[in-house]
């Protein structure tokens, strides 16, 4: 791993709140994987791996029904790990996750982590904070869903998926626009008359599955 990969690590909450000797025990045993855009890294009822983390990319995660309906629940950009459930109840892999634009990802083992483990059993309580955080998110999620507005939903979202762009001049949010209504839990309609009016307001821009940000302080406020 390079310098910049490791940097990007550790602008993750849960790393860089680990103990150095945690960290260097878990990165020794990485590998790094590239993905196309669109290409699966796993799928449901696959059996555990390993443990991942995002270097660059946005990964999707979502569910696909017998109809072929597919129902996106969130989406894993840089310095995020994932894939923790299986660690802890053995089972196989709950929802698919693809590559939603071509990412690099650091990839610990399942073999690795159970040996990490047994020679150092306290290291469980470091993954059980991992899976905390997530069980954390997901109560807030759930509790957005019932409180906020349509507007204030997808003002959120936009915030929460933003990623600087090419330019490095502003953020985008590279997901169509029926992608957003999947993951806010809204119609397609509802979700293009929002970003109708964001965009006559000089908030945001949009383009072929990509909004841009142009106005970050008025979408901030426009998500409380």
């Amino acid at each position: 791993m390079n310098e910049q990969d490791r940097a990007i690590i550790n602008q993750g909450n849960w790393f860089n709140s680990r103990s150095k000797q945690f960290q260097q025990s878990l990165l020794q045993h990485a590998k790094i994987m590239q993905l196309d855009a669109g290409e699966a890294l796993f799928l449901r009822g696959d059996s555990n791996a390993g443990l991942y983390a995002v270097l660059n990319g946005v990964m999707r995660v979502s569910g696909v029904n017998s109809e072929g309906k597919e129902a996106v629940l969130t989406f894993i950009d840089a310095a995020t790990w994932f894939g923790e459930v299986a660690l802890f109840d053995g089972g196989l892999r709950t929802h698919d996750v693809h590559a939603q634009i071509a990412a690099r990802l650091l990839f610990v083992p399942h073999r690795s982590l159970v040996q990490l483990l047994a020679n150092q059993p306290a290291y469980w309580h470091d993954f059980g904070v991992l899976l905390s955080h997530k069980m954390r998110l997901l109560f807030a999620s759930f509790e957005d869903h019932a409180l906020l507005t349509a507007q204030q939903k997808l003002c959120k979202r936009l915030l929460m998926m933003a990623v600087t762009s090419h330019s490095g001049d502003r953020q985008a949010v590279m997901l169509s626009q029926q992608q957003l209504a999947d993951m806010t839990y809204l119609t397609r309609q509802t979700i293009n008359q929002i970003l109708q009016l964001l965009s006559a307001k000089n908030i945001v821009s949009l383009h072929y599955q990509r909004v841009e940000i142009i106005d970050k302080e008025k979408l901030l406020a426009l998500a409380q």
